[in-house]
């Protein structure tokens, strides 16, 4: 499994057309609205490699496909993740304007509580997202996407190795963030940002595309005339 993972991480750097791809999706990545196009990008790669279809994507072969396939991936991460934001939102704000800026306020105290149970939320969220977007990729049905019983069937087939893509993936955004948030001024970090995440993007992309379990496929066999 270590292998597979490594993999994962070099292959966007692999050769000269990997790296054009990554260029291209990170510039892209950066621009309000047509950055829906590299995220239908990632998640036609992915459903190419859930198919088992060894055809290379092109970002010239349909941009329409990519960004409808883009603008559905995106109403699937909004809607695992707006409650905890907009909790995390809420917190922020008792703790920054309702508190007045005391630490002993009871606002203060409030906002601190919403915001753990905002993470607690963002990171359960987290853990269904990835074959969330798989299982909508499969069938090309939205609804998938929120079949929780689905989902932890799939998870349930391979839980060791879910478990640790999970914790592997919130490592990667959450080092991610804390590189462009932190190490980063503000334009640096703008710039940086399109590359960075599309970067997480293939890597999250080619760690599903080699641990997500496929359909069980069903061979009916004829009866052969005695």
């Amino acid at each position: 499994m270590k292998k597979k993972i490594a993999e994962a991480f070099k292959e966007p750097f692999h050769n000269q057309k990997n790296i054009i791809n990554l260029l291209t999706g990170g510039v892209l990545t950066l621009i309000p609205l047509v950055n829906l196009v590299p995220l239908g990008y990632l998640g036609t790669r992915l459903k190419k490699h859930i198919e088992q279809d060894k055809t290379s994507v092109k970002w010239d072969e349909s941009i329409k496909n990519l960004f409808v396939r883009g603008f559905f991936l995106f109403l699937i991460l909004l809607g695992y993740v707006i409650i905890p934001v907009l909790l995390m939102c809420l917190g922020g704000q008792f703790m920054l304007n309702l508190s007045g800026g005391r630490i002993l306020s009871l606002f203060y105290f409030r906002g601190q509580i919403l915001n753990l149970i905002a993470t607690m939320m963002l990171l359960i969220a987290l853990y269904f997202l990835p074959f969330a977007f798989c299982l909508y990729l499969e069938d090309n049905n939205i609804r998938m996407a929120f079949r929780f019983d689905r989902i932890l069937d799939r998870i349930f087939k391979i839980p060791r190795e879910y478990t640790i893509l999970y914790v592997v993936i919130v490592a990667l955004l959450a080092a991610s963030a804390v590189a462009i948030f932190l190490f980063m001024n503000w334009l640096a970090g703008f710039l940086m940002s399109g590359f960075i995440f599309f970067y997480d993007g293939l890597v999250i992309t080619n760690l599903l595309s080699k641990f997500f379990p496929r359909k069980a496929i069903t061979i009916s066999l004829l009866e052969v005339p005695e």
